[in-house]
């Protein structure tokens, strides 16, 4: 004698529906298939276990014997491949270290969707500065960074990651934005910039200072949060990375402003220590992230 669990999942589809060509349609199967399979587990237990009419397909006594049966067979195979599954599944802890530009906007994205293909992966996310992010890795505080700045420590490998335009932005509120945007004309304006100690601050500075452009009024905010919202007002401008701008660009409330060769990109980094070699999981997650 030789059951198979495919047998008794179409015995239950044929018992639930009352018709081979019913229980043939919600398996996805063909009709002589479901019917094949009907006649050699009636063979194989040596007796019929429905009484055929003009209706369809009646389960009779000997079918409601087998019945709880199967419905154990059929739950403890669903619970063993459930348990293998498990097994096989992606797992483990993820300790990732992130700038603040590509924490907020990019990495915050990227875990929950991640979380969602591997539930069993646990994942922390830490938003810093890139040096601090670069010495945490480094002193095995974090197993994975990505920073906007490429490492300089020894133990660390990098791979870069992504790039972004740095732009120079305004509320669409701000009546700059329809005169000949010019670095005389950005120079008079109230500049609301990143905080005066950080990297991007000294960086965005040299930038400016490259196109011409003299700084005479500002306001310094910790957060691009705040910045945003403080050129939301219609008063000033700033220089932002894309990505922390592009779904206010979309959405109309802020503008890009066009000035003559400015084209500056910033470049994104993933490091981790190069004394120990990557971790399937840690693979897997920096794979997902450069989809």
């Amino acid at each position: 004698m030789k059951i198979t669990l495919k047998q008794l999942t179409i015995f239950k589809a044929i018992h639930s529906n009352g018709q081979i060509s019913k229980a043939a349609q919600m398996l996805h199967m063909s009709v002589p298939a479901v019917s094949m399979a009907l006649k050699e587990l009636e063979s194989s237990l040596g007796t019929r276990l429905f009484e055929r009419s003009s209706n369809g397909l009646t389960i009779n006594d000997n079918g409601e014997v087998i019945l709880p049966y199967a419905n154990e067979m059929l739950s403890k195979g669903t619970q063993l491949e459930q348990m293998f599954a498990e097994r096989n599944a992606v797992g483990g802890t993820i300790k990732v270290g992130s700038s603040k530009t590509a924490g907020n906007y990019i990495l915050s994205r990227k875990i929950p969707q991640f979380k969602k293909l591997h539930p069993l992966v646990d994942i922390k996310l830490v938003i810093n500065n890139s040096l601090t992010i670069e010495k945490m890795v480094s002193e095995k505080e974090l197993d994975l960074g990505f920073v906007d700045a490429k490492p300089g420590l020894n133990n660390l490998q990098y791979e870069q990651w992504i790039k972004d335009k740095i732009c120079l932005v305004t509320s669409c509120d701000n009546p700059i934005i329809n005169e000949n945007i010019t670095a005389e004309l950005l120079s008079e304006q109230l500049w609301i910039l990143d905080e005066t100690m950080s990297v991007s601050r000294l960086r965005n500075t040299q930038l400016l200072k490259s196109a011409r452009i003299n700084i005479q009024h500002e306001l310094s905010m910790n957060t691009m949060g705040a910045i945003k919202r403080a050129i939301g007002t219609g008063i000033g401008v700033s220089v932002l990375p894309y990505l922390a701008v592009k779904e206010e660009i979309k959405r109309g409330e802020i503008v890009e402003l066009q000035l003559a060769n400015w084209d500056f990109q910033r470049k994104y980094w993933s490091t981790y220590r190069n004394e120990e070699p990557l971790t399937a999981l840690l693979e897997e997650f920096i794979r997902f992230c450069n989809q």
